[in-house]
């Protein structure tokens, strides 16, 4: 009796809440809302088409110069994709919305999900991504970019392939070898055990995320999905956790830390080091948390670059002009072709980081950031009530009007010329926006470089923008038409 009673007063809550009068404070509601179910209905199905219909709520947004409210059955959820309202909530609400509890058992504490400890961590591992750490990582992104080179020759003027596969291998493989360092041999068989559990473990969260019933820890810990999830977190811990503990016996040998000899600034020293240090000398962390970080790192680090390299591919494999364009820029810098990428070359490839930016902003792998707040959020033109999710746009900021008539071509030269980008910086948000920005920023853009140089110096890459399709789970990816195909350079 008393089920059906609280059944009653929540389906009278419901109605109550979608008939109710909006104040003139709150952003208008997305057209298609229904009673109880919200928007619900219109994200049911594949990850094609939750994308297609996240594409349109974004375009209705920056065509109508607004934010706008999108009902997740009864949970509020705000679309922005006004820089300034986005650089509001980026920077004041820095937690994550109630769904990225969905990966407590996994990755609970990891930068990208962590709650309240987020900030005294991230000051701790600032200092293992400056630059002068970055820049010894180049000889192990140079290392992987040789084997991705190698393993791509059996492809070479066999006609189209899906390129995906050996992307996901080298920058898993880059991603492992920095973070774990000379343990990285110990795992480098279980690397594909590794990226399929991860890969799993995404498209589980994300079908949990479709199903609001699934919402419902009561009911979710009941279904197949959540077995498998619990196995798949139990294959990456298992992994990870390994890799510490044998790390962690090896420095005891040495009897403490201090012993270790110190590295020049030039010595490639991996994160995993660090962060035991930080756990002996500055008790910064427990095994878990350690293991946690690791795995966000090294799952962010991967999965991100190898998409947005594979839209990079597809993108110059289709303006050849570009290409050509990138590769006399090589010339121009490394003179030599057989010699091995420096950390002095990255930063003269101006142009090729142009081009890395211009795809970032046309197919951003992370097309949306999500933050919540316990209290009420003002804009510049509405006042968001608390505890519900603000989704800023960031497919959305890239696409904006104020791109000019060509946003929605690719056009890397406009990198080169501050007239053509929008006065407002935050328009561009590849890396995400605010306090919460991403950590690895200019490790992405670092590796990217260096594997782009390895692949246009041995190949041509051909390939048909027209044909690409995408969806998105997590992250954006393509769905089909990114096939394309290589041919040696003579």
């Amino acid at each position: 009796m008393i089920f059906i009673v609280l059944i009653v007063l929540c389906f009278v809550f419901a109605i109550w809440s979608w008939v109710k009068p909006r104040s003139a404070k709150s952003p208008p509601l997305y057209p298609g809302c229904l009673p109880l179910i919200g928007h619900a209905y219109k994200v049911i199905g594949d990850s094609k088409h939750m994308w297609e219909f996240e594409k349109k709520v974004y375009d209705y947004v920056a065509k109508n110069k607004q934010v706008v409210e999108f009902r997740f059955g009864t949970h509020p959820l705000f679309v922005i994709t006004d820089p300034d309202d986005g650089l509001i909530v980026a920077n004041h609400c820095l937690e994550k919305p109630f769904f990225y509890g969905f990966f407590e058992e996994i990755y609970d504490r990891g930068l990208v999900t962590a709650r309240a400890n987020w900030k005294s961590h991230r000051k701790l591992l600032n200092p293992a991504f400056n630059l002068q750490v970055l820049q010894s990582f180049v000889g192990a992104f140079c290392k992987e970019a040789k084997f991705l080179v190698t393993s791509l020759s059996s492809e070479a003027g066999k006609g189209p392939f899906d390129i995906q596969p050996y992307l996901i291998t080298n920058f898993l493989g880059t991603a492992c070898r920095t973070t774990f360092g000379p343990n990285f041999d110990e795992i480098s068989e279980a690397l594909e055990n590794y990226a399929h559990a991860t890969d799993e473990i995404f498209l589980l969260f994300m079908q949990r995320v479709q199903n609001v019933m699934l919402h419902l820890t009561y009911i979710y810990k009941w279904t197949s999905a959540s077995k498998r999830f619990g196995e798949l977190g139990d294959i990456v811990k298992g992994i990870t956790s390994s890799v510490i503990t044998n790390r962690k016996t090896e420095l005891k040998s040495m009897k403490h830390f201090d012993e270790v000899e110190q590295p020049d600034t030039d010595d490639f020293v991996p994160l995993l080091d660090r962060m035991l240090e930080l756990a002996d000398k500055q008790d910064a962390f427990d095994d878990d948390e350690m293991r946690e970080h690791l795995d966000t790192i090294v799952a962010a680090a991967y999965d991100t670059s190898a998409t947005a390299l594979t839209f990079i591919l597809v993108l110059i494999g289709s303006h050849p002009e570009v290409q050509e364009r990138m590769v006399q820029e090589f010339q121009e810098v490394l003179g030599d072709q057989e010699r091995d990428v420096t950390r002095h070359d990255l930063p003269k490839l101006v142009y090729t980081e142009a081009v890395i930016k211009e795809s970032l902003r046309l197919y951003p792998p992370v097309p949306r950031i999500a933050r919540t707040s316990s209290t009420d959020v003002k804009l510049k033109k509405y006042t968001l009530p608390a505890k519900c999710t603000y989704l800023i746009s960031v497919y959305g900021l890239h696409r904006h009007p104020v791109w000019g008539p060509d946003k929605d071509q690719f056009i890397p030269e406009r990198w080169l010329d501050p007239a053509r980008l929008p006065k407002n910086p935050f328009f561009f948000a590849g890396f995400s926006l605010g306090k919460r920005n991403c950590i690895g920023r200019l490790y992405g853009i670092m590796a990217l470089k260096t594997t782009l140089v390895y692949i246009l110096r041995k190949y041509r890459v051909h390939s048909d923008i027209d044909k690409l399709d995408t969806k998105c789970d997590l992250l954006m990816k393509p769905a089909s038409g990114h096939h394309m195909s290589i041919e040696l350079r003579v």
